[in-house]
């Protein structure tokens, strides 16, 4: 490793800052307040909050955690090796990036079977890349400059592949109704700010500059949800009802209600939401169970003016 070591030229030059940055400390300020008004909003729901409520509160939990820990460590001054304080700050970083993906494979319904990309790779060769690739080398030469820019080579080219494997799975998006073109540029600029994390950690710690443009991915899927709720609200008010909220759908539930009140083939509702037509089925079928109907039929009779 030593010999490696004297052979890897270029190791940048980090400035480490222990104390949190005015910037950091307003983004997490932001997102606790989202954080106490999402436990109040499903504390309150007096129906059961579908899962999309709770995955929107971790999501948001993890990346209070992420600000927190890289705005407040390294710190001296706290007892034990710091090489431990790094380790907590790199393991919160890489969930929370597994994290939002999963998040946005939620929303846009990307199924990866066959893929490489699937949730669980993803989290194998990113967390076995932080043991052999900075854990381990660390312990031997003792140089943290080293070890982490060894460690992100890797999480580097990944990065950049991923982001040309969402777009490719999404592109046709774009060619949809409004409401939906909006839901896809937000989520591919997200995975755009979230795989800046790598690049820009390789060349130093600024924490002004990495984590609000990491934590820009939050903010634009708070955005989509915005989006989305206020889609649902606008077909509410078409409808004289919040079908939604209720008979406690899922956001794509509520989309792929709307549509079929609205008089829409299966055919047409997949291809508007670049959803197959079994899946549109199954959410159907789903919706006629929270419903109480038996048919497209009973829930366009059920829901109509």
């Amino acid at each position: 490793m030593i010999i490696v070591q004297k052979k890897y030229y270029y190791t940048p030059e980090y400035e480490y800052s222990s104390s949190m940055h005015w910037i950091v400390l307003f983004m997490c300020i932001v997102i606790s307040i989202i954080i106490i008004y999402q436990i109040f909003k499903i504390s309150l729901n007096k129906k059961k909050a579908n899962r999309t409520s709770y995955r929107y509160l971790y999501l948001a939990i993890l990346f209070l955690l992420y600000n927190l820990l890289n705005g407040l460590l390294p710190d001296e001054s706290l007892p034990g090796p710091l090489f431990l304080q790094y380790i907590a700050t790199y393991s919160i970083s890489i969930f929370m990036c597994i994290y939002l993906v999963w998040y946005l494979y939620q929303e846009f319904n990307i199924i990866t079977p066959n893929s490489f990309f699937k949730i669980k790779n993803l989290a194998i060769v990113l967390f076995l890349c932080f043991l052999f690739l900075f854990i381990i080398p660390y312990y031997y030469t003792k140089s943290l400059d080293f070890a982490r820019s060894l460690f992100l080579i890797i999480p580097i080219f990944l990065s950049v592949i991923f982001l040309i494997y969402f777009f490719m799975t999404i592109k046709k998006e774009v060619k949809r109704q409004r409401y939906f073109k909006i839901q896809t540029y937000l989520g591919l600029t997200s995975i755009l700010s979230i795989i800046l994390l790598p690049l820009l950690t390789y060349f130093g710690d600024f924490q002004p500059i990495t984590q609000p443009l990491v934590t820009m991915a939050f903010f634009l899927v708070t955005t989509m949800e915005v989006n989305s709720y206020i889609y649902r609200l606008k077909n509410s008010y078409i409808l004289k009802r919040n079908i939604g909220k209720e008979y406690n759908f899922t956001n794509r539930e509520n989309e792929i209600a709307i549509q079929i009140i609205k008089g829409a083939s299966y055919k047409k509702i997949s291809e508007n939401m670049f959803i197959s037509y079994g899946t549109v089925r199954k959410h159907a079928s789903n919706i006629f169970i929270k419903s109480k109907v038996v048919n497209r039929e009973g829930l366009m009779r059920k829901f109509r003016k």
